[in-house]
């Protein structure tokens, strides 16, 4: 992954861009054979170009064994990961459904009926 990344093994994270440190974070995850992965705003300080090589590399080193636990604003770069969805506001559930079974019904992407739901005027007020 440090190569895909085009990151030097021993560099110290306070030299890296904000963008670096979020691979090298990235990878030292991955690199885990764990029965779960949590990523928080994965995509987060990552330049638009290389999402489509993160993405790549969460699928070529993610365990199918696994669970993936992704959070994010950046529905339609990831949406193509996604077995299920659960949309929250304020702590609270607005949707946790199948994603083929919410595509089937809805005839909308994911990022789609995301955009309806917190789209001005449709937040759940706290």
């Amino acid at each position: 992954m440090l190569e895909s990344f085009e990151l030097e093994a021993g560099q110290p994270l306070k030299t890296m861009s904000k963008g670096m440190q979020e691979k090298a974070h990235l990878s030292l995850v991955m690199s885990r054979n764990v029965p779960i992965y949590v990523l928080d705003e994965p995509m987060g300080g990552i330049d638009p170009a290389a999402r489509q090589t993160i993405l790549e590399s969460i699928l070529q080193n993610y365990n199918p064994g696994s669970t993936l636990l992704l959070s994010t604003h950046l529905i339609s770069d990831v949406e193509m990961l996604f077995d299920r969805v659960i949309f929250l506001d304020q702590g609270y559930v607005r949707l946790d459904r199948q994603v083929e079974e919410l595509r089937a019904e809805t005839g909308k992407s994911i990022d789609n009926i995301f955009r309806g739901l917190y789209a001005p005027g449709m937040r759940r007020e706290a």
